[in-house]
């Protein structure tokens, strides 16, 4: 048995598990450890809903045993911190560097239980002590948050080959989508979470990190009752996941709120920067509300940066199998995270 077992192994069948503030993204993996990695099923659950995945996974894999399911996963803590700063590489060998730098820059009281890194910018590696001194990301976690997301996930019967920050598989890909497609401008990313809105820029020295806005996808729900007359928060975000023409046409008003905040966050890093901002992409917002990103998009009179699958998932060594319609592209943050980790063989 134990022969078998071993021989079996890379026929392993597998999950996709990327959790935001408004859904889960789920999707099986055939063979694991085959190459190209084989996505065969897609669904976005409810967040929180824990008998939706368990209906999800019996339904996709009916003939499943006791025990767990490997997954590749990824999760967006509202704690998370990214953060541009400039990093004394020489003084990492100090115990307490990064955490007081963090705590620092963050306005954090206290950093004793987080995990703290530095990674360059634009290749993503590690900052050690024998990297030259130069603006990296400060990257800071929780570990509490992640103790509970373990915990969930065995509760789910999962359990993770790895566990990573959406956020940063997200702009790895996407960085080096841009590279290798050699589109000439910055990109604005968006991550419209529920009650604020994490942005990035990418540029040519890597990625930059302007401070949050103060708005998400409350204000956009907030606008729509307005605009409709809606009696409750419930029926604004219902009629948003399910938008007439008239509400469509008010497309503008309703991001509004975002709007105020992004274009002058856009027009100062061009502004000090000089270099041009020419695409947004965003992510966290269920593939329903597509049509709320394009209408930002064009409220700040840029284009709508829609990376090419056909293009991207070859590049990455993943496929979609025969049959199966390909994600919208609400799923490139989540295939980021199977992008980074399983990469094709050289």
């Amino acid at each position: 048995m134990g022969l078998f077992s071993f021989l079996s192994r890379n026929r392993r069948t597998g999950v996709l598990w990327n959790v935001t503030d408004h859904i889960v993204q789920v999707a099986r993996l055939s063979r694991l450890d085959e190459r190209p990695l084989v996505v065969d099923a897609f669904a976005e659950l409810p967040s929180g809903n824990e008998e939706a995945f368990a209906t999800w996974l019996r339904g996709v894999m009916p003939d499943r045993g006791p025990g767990f399911v490997p997954a590749y996963c990824g999760f967006h803590p509202p704690d998370r911190v990214l953060l541009r700063e400039t990093i004394n590489t020489r003084r990492m060998t100090e115990p307490n560097y990064l955490a007081n730098l963090l705590a620092e820059q963050a306005k954090l009281t206290a950093v004793n239980d987080w995990q703290i890194c530095a990674i360059h910018p634009s290749e993503g590696e590690l900052f050690t002590p024998a990297t030259p001194s130069r603006p990296g990301l400060l990257m800071g976690l929780p570990l509490a948050v992640v103790r509970d997301s373990q915990n969930r996930m065995r509760k789910l019967g999962i359990r993770p080959r790895r566990l990573e920050v959406g956020s940063i598989a997200m702009l790895g890909a996407l960085t080096r989508y841009v590279r290798e497609t050699s589109y000439p401008h910055a990109t604005v990313v968006c991550e419209i979470g529920l009650g604020q809105t994490r942005v990035y820029f990418l540029a040519k020295d890597g990625v930059h990190t302007p401070a949050t806005l103060p708005h998400g996808l409350l204000s956009i729900m907030e606008a729509a009752m307005k605009e409709m007359g809606s009696p409750g928060i419930g029926a604004a975000r219902d009629a948003l996941f399910a938008p007439t023409e008239e509400l469509r046409g008010h497309s503008r008003r309703l991001v509004r709120m975002l709007t105020r905040h992004l274009k002058p966050a856009v027009d100062y890093f061009e502004m000090q920067t000089g270099q041009p901002i020419g695409a947004l992409f965003c992510a966290h917002l269920p593939a329903k509300l597509g049509w709320l990103e394009e209408s930002l998009c064009a409220a700040i009179d840029l284009e709508f940066l829609v990376p090419d699958f056909n293009v991207w998932l070859p590049s990455v060594g993943v496929t979609v199998a025969p049959g199966i319609e390909p994600p919208p592209r609400s799923w490139f943050q989540a295939l980021s995270l199977v992008g980074q980790l399983a990469p094709p063989r050289q």
